[in-house]
Parts: structure tokens; C-alpha cells; sequence
């Protein structure tokens, strides 16, 4: 990869932590779950290439641990609008299944984690046609999903196949390109309501969206 190429990625996948790392602040807008849906799914695309390619991709991802956290703020927020539904609906059963907090997930062994966030994932997406009223949406889902397929394939399990397969025939410089899209003529625009309601999250969004030479 070009040293452009791999200053633009490095920056995508920083702008990708952040967002993760501060999805309370973003996660009830679905257009920007679209967004974000989409910048995951080209560097899931970029990271399927790099391999096919036989190129290295050490330093080029988050650490095990920093991706836990991440999916732990994710499932705590799914968790949150399902045991809030399952309390007003007065479904005790669905309240204890589905009531999980972030130091929950964080616990779980490596070995099992990819199952158990798997689980709630899937009792989120039973009932996510209630939790519409909730701020849940689909997006949310899908972007907990490719996540746990990070982290299986950081602890060496086999990965679980969601991209559209066409994304990983893409060259790598066109999904950077792609990438860089979403950011410039997407997110960046979106993102400008937070400068006056959330000034402290959207200082840290630009500070991401910077590219280091």
C-alpha cells in the first residue's frame, strides 16, 4: 500500500474508533448508523483485500481489548432500549435475558465472547420492530455483528462471512476512495449539528478525521 493510501486508512480507521468508542453521542440518528454501517463495511472490504493480496496488516487494526470495550458500549446500549421495552411491556422473562451492563460483556471469557454478544444480538433483532421506538435500528445490529467477526478473527476463530462479496473484489485504493466519500461528502456534513450541541464529541471527531503524513 502507497504511504497516501496508508495515511487516508490509517485515518478512516481512526474515525472508526471514535465513532465506536463514542456511539451514545451519534447512535439514535439512523442516518448516521447508515453512514457508519457503510464506512465499516468498506474497511471490512480494505482488510479482506489486504489479505488476498498478501499484504501485512499488523498496526493496521484496534487491539483485542480496545475492541471489547468497544462492543461492550454497543451492547449496553441495545441492552439498555430492550430491558427498557421489556420493562414496560412488563416481560420479566425478556427483562432478565436481555438486561446486561458494559463491565457484563467485558468479563466474558475470549473464547465465548463472539457467542454470548452473538445472543444478545439476536434477541435484540427478535424484537426489533418494538425497539423502533427506542432509537434501536438495524444498522446498530449490523455494525455489533461485524464487530464480533473483528474479534474472532483477532482470537483465531473463523470469521463470519457478512460483507456483500463484491466488496472485497474492489481494488484496495478505489474502497479507500470510497471511504474517504463517506467522510467528506457525508458523515463531516452530518456530524456539524454536534458542533454546538455536543462541541467536546465533535472536536474529538475532527481531531480523528485528521491525516497524518
Amino acid at each position: 500500500m502507497k504511504n497516501e493510501s496508508l495515511n487516508r486508512y490509517q485515518m478512516i480507521l481512526s474515525t472508526q474508533s471514535y465513532l465506536d468508542s463514542n456511539s451514545a453521542s451519534w447512535s439514535a440518528i439512523p442516518i448516521i448508523n447508515t453512514m457508519k454501517t457503510g464506512l465499516d463495511d468498506t474497511i471490512l472490504g480494505i482488510k479482506e483485500q489486504l489479505k488476498s493480496t498478501g499484504q501485512r496488516t499488523e498496526g493496521l487494526t484496534i487491539s483485542k481489548n480496545e475492541l471489547k470495550e468497544q462492543i461492550a458500549i454497543k451492547v449496553s446500549i441495545l441492552s439498555g432500549a430492550l430491558s427498557a421495552y421489556a420493562s414496560v411491556s412488563e416481560n420479566q422473562e425478556l427483562l432478565k435475558d436481555g438486561s446486561v451492563t458494559k463491565s457484563d460483556i467485558v468479563s466474558i471469557r475470549d473464547a465465548v465472547f463472539p457467542e454470548q454478544v452473538s445472543s444478545v444480538s439476536d434477541l435484540v433483532s427478535a424484537h426489533l420492530a418494538e425497539l423502533a421506538d427506542y432509537g434501536i435500528t438495524e444498522a446498530q445490529i449490523t455494525n455489533l455483528n461485524t464487530s464480533v467477526d473483528d474479534f474472532r478473527e483477532l482470537v483465531g476463530q473463523p470469521r463470519l462471512k457478512r460483507s456483500a462479496a463484491n466488496l472485497a473484489k474492489k481494488a484496495i485504493d478505489e474502497l479507500i476512495s470510497s471511504g474517504m466519500e463517506i467522510l467528506n461528502s457525508k458523515l463531516d456534513k452530518v456530524m456539524l449539528q454536534f458542533q454546538f450541541s455536543n462541541a467536546s464529541f465533535y472536536e474529538g471527531y475532527k481531531k480523528a478525521r485528521v491525516i497524518v503524513d
